[in-house]
């Protein structure tokens, strides 16, 4: 085995980011979620060559644990580092001393990142797979994804991403479904050719319409945010919804991933006065939690009993 990548789990620009690793260095792949990473980092083999990490924006709290697994990778393989989240210059010169190639912009998706990175690797078809991940992670506003979306038919990235963005919300990790989808992904086959994306996809958009009418009912409006919790498996999509029901600049979704623990999404428009990610991030860690994200999408994982704390604080900044 010559390459390895791990790459986030839960969206289309993780999954999109790992299939274009994999069509350029014929990489295996683990998927992965914040929570699990470090364990992941773990099961990464001896003997590789190169070893990719995507779209798993570290945070204070498991900095010097991921510092520790990439520096013992980096003694037998080229590791490099494809990111779009926050991140401090001090962690950024702490990821080089290790010996970590580090490709991070915020203003770039990771699988437009990934893309611009083995581009001359890659064949054409590779493109929509970038442009997907800029338009799901709202990024297509980007100097190289307006580039690139300039070159092709709106339209048609527009519907591929979202049908590809609303089966894995419809679908989650179910029955590998994720691993199918960077399998076919690499092997430039598009979204609407994956078997199951185009019903999954109409599925979910009936559920969200379904939601979108729930929301009104079961969210609650707190300041300038709104917030509900929901057993949706694109909690992403709760926050956005609520966003839009009560006419708030943040949209806040908790999930009760696992017993006396929330995992909570965040999402804002452009009247938020702060950047979403480094205050949660500084909130959560107060509150016992952890979290990070972009200035307008975000997420935390935090006590169940520090829940209403959190939401007072972030009301007030927001």
């Amino acid at each position: 085995m010559k390459a390895f990548c791990v790459s986030h789990v839960k969206d289309v620009d993780g999954l999109g980011s790992a299939a274009l690793v994999v069509a350029a260095t014929g990489a295996e792949v683990i998927l992965s979620d914040y929570d699990d990473l470090l364990d992941n980092l773990e099961r990464v083999p001896p003997g590789i060559e190169e070893f990719v990490l995507c779209d798993l924006g570290v945070d204070n709290a498991t900095l010097n644990g991921l510092l520790k697994r990439l520096k013992k990778i980096a003694e037998d393989a080229k590791v490099t580092y494809i990111d779009h989240h926050f991140m401090t210059p001090a962690t950024k010169r702490r990821l080089k001393r290790i010996g970590v190639k580090l490709i991070h912009d915020e203003n770039e998706c990771s699988s437009m990142l990934a893309y611009l990175t083995y581009k001359d690797s890659l064949p054409e078809r590779a493109r929509l797979i970038a442009l997907c991940g800029a338009v799901t992670d709202y990024m297509d506003d980007s100097p190289a994804a307006k580039k690139l979306m300039e070159q092709a038919d709106r339209q048609f990235v527009l519907l591929e991403a979202t049908m590809l963005a609303y089966a894995l919300g419809r679908k989650g990790g179910q029955g590998g479904f994720p691993e199918t989808v960077v399998s076919l992904l690499s092997k430039m086959k598009h979204p609407h050719e994956i078997a199951d994306v185009p019903r999954l996809a109409v599925d979910q958009l009936v559920e969200v319409a379904r939601l979108g009418e729930q929301v009104k009912e079961q969210g609650t409006k707190m300041g300038r945010l709104a917030y509900m919790i929901t057993d949706q498996h694109s909690t992403g999509n709760t926050a956005k919804l609520l966003v839009g029901a009560f006419e708030v600049p943040v949209g806040v979704a908790l999930k009760e991933k696992q017993p006396g623990w929330y995992e909570v999404s965040l999402r804002s428009t452009s009247e938020c006065r702060v950047h979403l990610g480094r205050t949660i991030d500084r909130i959560a860690r107060r509150l016992g939690g952890n979290g990070g994200g972009h200035r307008k999408a975000a997420g935390c994982r935090i006590p169940v009993s520090k829940v209403d704390a959190m939401l007072s604080e972030l009301s007030k900044k927001v």
